[in-house]
């Protein structure tokens, strides 16, 4: 199936359209999400590499396994990958698809210096996660900026 959201030819009208459909294609989405958050523009700013993890965050907990189905606990880490932006977006999709493949637990991929795609079996659940992962990149970065490690275990 993966081969085919790769092979698919898209049209430059259709390039938006395409990107949407592809957690459809390998996840339970039944609603996704683009957005243009600063947050999480900053984090793929400040977390160079291909991911961003984070743990111990209450907001955590909103976010959905793809993997398991559950949501994660406030314990574990939330590692969200980072693909890198291109001039045109129908270059990012095989990125996107990698970056699912790499990591079947995501629920979202960031796009360096571009934004965020995350998904949900409802739309009510992505609203909800969506607003729960600006929350997470804006502690994150608030975090990074006063020296704290965001995956740090809070000492007692």
């Amino acid at each position: 199936m993966l081969s085919q959201v790769r092979s698919a030819r898209v049209g430059v009208t259709g390039v938006m359209e395409n990107l949407l459909k592809i957690p459809f294609l390998f996840s339970a989405a039944g609603a996704v999400f683009h957005i243009h958050s600063q947050n999480a523009v900053m984090v793929t700013l400040l977390f160079p590499g291909k991911e961003f993890r984070i743990s111990h965050q209450q907001m955590i907990k909103a976010i959905v396994n793809c993997r398991t189905g559950k949501n994660y606990r406030y314990d574990e880490d939330l590692v969200i990958p980072i693909v890198e932006n291109e001039n045109e977006e129908i270059e990012i999709k095989d990125s996107i698809v990698a970056a699912m493949e790499e990591y079947p637990e995501t629920s979202a991929v960031l796009v360096r210096n571009h934004g965020i795609y995350l998904w949900a079996k409802t739309w009510v659940k992505a609203k909800i996660m969506c607003e729960a992962y600006d929350y997470i990149f804006e502690v994150a970065v608030k975090m990074k900026s006063n020296g704290l490690d965001p995956l740090k275990t809070p000492s007692m």
